[in-house]
């Protein structure tokens, strides 16, 4: 059974709304949507890794189908991107989370790296549905 489809939109939401509730944690300084950010991205990140492993199992199907070799392999190395920096990205912030490091400029960079990873999360939903 392919599971790929179930599994993918998990990571998009949870990455895209988890980012947006970590924008609103630290732009606006509310530690409650810092919390549920951080949950979320961290649910995404899992995730991802999930909708990876998944579609590497349909991909190998998928490959035969005629001039879709080019499309695919650009959402594999996209969602394959995506799930690596998420995880990367997760525990760096747990890391420095648990240090009580994320503060100030810390937590901009963060906030950059996590809309750069929503913006490939989109990407590779978007080129997967292609």
């Amino acid at each position: 059974m392919d599971f790929h489809p179930l599994i993918i939109h998990f990571p998009i939401a949870l990455l895209i709304v988890g980012t947006l509730c970590d924008a609103i944690g630290i732009l606006g300084k509310r530690d409650f949507f810092l919390r549920t950010g951080f949950l979320l991205f961290a649910l995404g990140a899992f995730t991802c890794i999930l909708a990876a492993l998944t579609g590497d199992h349909v991909a190998d199907t998928a490959q035969h189908i005629s001039g879709i070799y080019d499309d695919l392999d650009w959402h594999d190395t996209l969602g394959t991107a995506t799930a690596l920096i998420a995880v990367l990205l997760t525990l760096t912030r747990a890391h420095l989370t648990f240090k009580k490091r994320f503060t100030g400029t810390v937590q901009y960079i963060y906030l950059f790296i996590g809309i750069a990873v929503a913006i490939l999360v989109g990407a590779s939903g978007y080129t997967g549905g292609r």
